[in-house]
């Protein structure tokens, strides 16, 4: 059992590694439109606030934080991913955002894989972190070990991703999804910290969201597509083996739902329900369109993983310019911090 666990960890960190090599890739971006051309911010001319009163300040899981940018989940487990998560977990208490962290899912197997995130709570204590794991794990995985995982980071919430597209891409034959609203459900019972859903990048229908919701699940992350397109990413990954796994990705470019789409469909559950968006998130102009739309927090990806390879002041910049945009979208709108847009109308479509 041992040496299953031994090279079962040996090719997820092999996997991890690509995962970076290849998310910072052209290739792996979506091919198709995120459609936040479809929405127009409704610009005021005379919009009597100053840019120096615009206050981004939020409260999310009952925590206070500067800006409704949170860092998505991006990478964890493997060797490289450490100097990577040090730089944004810092990042991320200098700036007071939210962050979330890759998949947890080598600490179910590999005590090892805990120190990493030991040494960065160490390292970065005001550091406000989410877990991370994904379905097939919460589903396969005894409840009790996957509760351990929020105890290990001291973290604020849970956070399951549903990946089921890049899972089938991934392993071809194994994708295995059964039995997934149940394992949710008694995640939510059990936990003692709020348990978040989101998806990778294909967007979230209504039905999904109105369901997750009468579970209890406290946030959902729509997560459209428009930014990394993780089947695309497992196909090239194959791309020189005899499976057709990446021709078969290929089927798929245009797989899926935008953010924008995702919370225009879900429109009708957004005023009771908590919902974030994140998925091609490339400036603070489409952080205000999704925030303007009903989103409560807009999760950053790829931009600060670029950043992260480079260093931690390279991260700031990025966090600091996305704030700016969003900063000068809400003054160009009238709008002075974000509790006005729960009753201020500021979009329209184009």
């Amino acid at each position: 059992m041992k040496l299953d666990n031994k090279k079962m960890n040996q090719k997820f960190e092999t996997r991890k590694k690509e995962h970076i090599v290849w998310a910072l890739n052209s290739k792996t971006q979506s091919q198709t439109d995120d459609h936040f051309d479809w929405i127009r911010l409704l610009h005021k001319p005379l919009p009597e606030i100053n840019l120096s009163n615009v206050s981004l300040k939020t409260t999310l899981l009952k925590k206070e934080f500067s800006s409704p940018h949170f860092i998505s989940s991006m990478t964890a487990g493997h060797a490289e991913s450490l100097k990577i998560n040090l730089r944004l977990a810092e990042a991320a208490a200098e700036k007071n955002w939210l962050m979330c962290v890759g998949s947890q899912r080598r600490e179910l197997t590999d005590l090892k894989a805990q120190k990493e995130w030991k040494s960065i709570r160490k390292l970065s204590p005001k550091t406000q972190f989410l877990s991370n794991i994904g379905l097939e794990e919460l589903i396969h995985v005894p409840l009790k070990n996957i509760l351990k995982l929020t105890e290990n980071l001291e973290s604020l919430g849970l956070i399951v991703h549903v990946n089921p597209l890049q899972e089938a891409l991934q392993k071809k034959d194994q994708a295995n999804f059964s039995g997934g609203y149940k394992a949710i459900e008694k995640l939510v019972r059990a936990a003692n910290v709020p348990v978040l859903v989101k998806e990778v990048g294909f967007g979230t229908d209504p039905e999904t969201v109105k369901k997750l919701f009468s579970l209890g699940v406290s946030v959902v992350d729509v997560s459209g597509k428009g930014g990394t397109h993780w089947g695309l990413l497992e196909g090239l990954r194959h791309q020189k083996s005899q499976n057709n796994l990446f021709e078969s990705s290929l089927a798929f470019t245009d797989w899926g739902y935008s953010t924008i789409e995702s919370l225009l469909m879900c429109n009708s559950l957004l005023k009771k329900n908590t919902v974030w968006a994140s998925g091609g998130i490339r400036n603070g102009v489409h952080s205000a369109k999704c925030l303007a739309m009903g989103a409560k927090a807009v999760g950053i990806a790829q931009p600060l993983m670029k950043a992260a390879i480079v260093s931690k002041l390279k991260v700031l910049n990025v966090m600091d310019q996305f704030d700016y945009e969003l900063k000068v979208a809400l003054f160009c709108t009238g709008v002075v911090n974000l509790k006005q847009l729960e009753t201020k109308k500021v979009w329209d479509f184009l």
